[in-house]
């Protein structure tokens, strides 16, 4: 048995070879052309093989796995925590991730599949698209701002109150209208996305799930279903929060330990949407309201929102994990 260590890069993939003795083998370099996919593909046949994760690695870990080529990937923060040398090129670092292979020290990563990718793409791009038509509002407002006129409440919703802006000078009145008509057809696009979000949700049974819950709308539901990607990956709920980097983080020296802030280190997005979705709950469920009263007396509204989104996760992880819709009384 071979152990093979790729370090993949846009142009092309170094790769390593370590035997049972963890000697090398073989190094070789691959371009990420479909014919050096395919070369990579052979050369690696009956091996064993480990790829770092990022975004580049998905067409390679994806044609390696339809060739049935063993491969896994490896968590990039904590493989540096193992091992890192002072000489740092491509070489070392594809030679280092075979011996790891070999020894059987990798911290695996999870990598979706193509479906569940899909998904992940869909509700980024409703993310990107309300961030731009966020940034267009600004723009507005601003230029609007700079020559003293109030917003008109209805400004985003009904043209005809351009009408009132006619006391700009030419240059802000184009800036204005051009902002505008961007607002329109980015508006557009992103009505066009929440129709396949609200399809693509009916037909994902864990999004079917967490949308019984309070605060839980086709977009978040989505996108929390597609960011979880299987409850079976975590051994309890806990494992889920820390994933999201809602957990407390923890200091211990001795006999003394401290309890802080979130970690914040996990998933970004599926904590930025739970934060977005515990603030309705707390208006719809007395469950989560109460606890948001609860928290929020004694540590502020910042620490009780946070509190019950972690709530809620925890939730939905029982949801999942029973396979039940969810229960206020439960």
């Amino acid at each position: 048995m071979l152990y093979g260590g790729l370090d993949v890069h846009k142009d092309f993939v170094q790769a390593c070879w370590v035997n049972q003795q963890n000697q090398v083998v073989r190094e070789e370099r691959f371009e990420t052309t479909p014919a050096g996919i395919q070369g990579l593909c052979s050369a690696a046949q009956g091996s064993r093989c480990v790829v770092e994760s990022s975004t580049a690695v998905y067409p390679v870990y994806d044609a390696l796995q339809d060739a049935h080529v063993q491969v896994r990937a490896a968590h990039p923060f904590h493989v540096k925590a193992i091992a890192s040398a002072k000489l740092k090129t491509d070489k070392v670092d594809a030679r280092m991730l075979a011996q790891l292979e070999c020894a059987n020290l990798i911290p695996e990563a999870h990598l979706p599949n193509k479906f569940t990718r899909e998904q992940r793409e869909l509700v980024r791009q409703h993310v990107s698209l309300t961030g731009k038509m966020t940034a267009l509002k600004c723009r507005i407002k601003s230029v609007l701002a700079k020559h003293g006129i109030s917003v008109p409440k209805s400004l985003f919703n009904k043209r005809k109150n351009l009408e009132s802006l006619k006391a700009l000078p030419a240059v802000a009145r184009l800036v204005v209208q051009q902002s505008l008509d961007q607002l329109n057809f980015v508006n557009q696009q992103r009505e066009a996305v929440d129709a396949l979000i609200e399809e693509t949700a009916g037909q994902n049974p864990d999004a079917v799930l967490l949308n019984t819950m309070p605060g839980v709308a086709s977009f978040s539901a989505l996108l929390l279903a597609s960011a979880i990607d299987g409850i079976e990956r975590f051994t309890d709920s806990n494992h889920l929060v820390s994933y999201a980097g809602l957990a407390p983080s923890t200091r211990q020296s001795g006999n003394v330990t401290r309890t802080g802030p979130i970690s914040k280190q996990g998933n970004s997005l599926m904590r930025w949407v739970l934060v977005q979705c515990a603030w309705t709950a707390i208006r719809n469920s007395k469950r989560f309201r109460k606890r948001f009263v609860k928290i929020g007396k004694k540590r502020g509204a910042k620490t009780a929102i946070v509190a019950v989104a972690r709530k809620m996760l925890t939730v939905a992880y029982f949801m999942l994990t029973r396979r039940e819709a969810y229960n206020e009384n439960a």
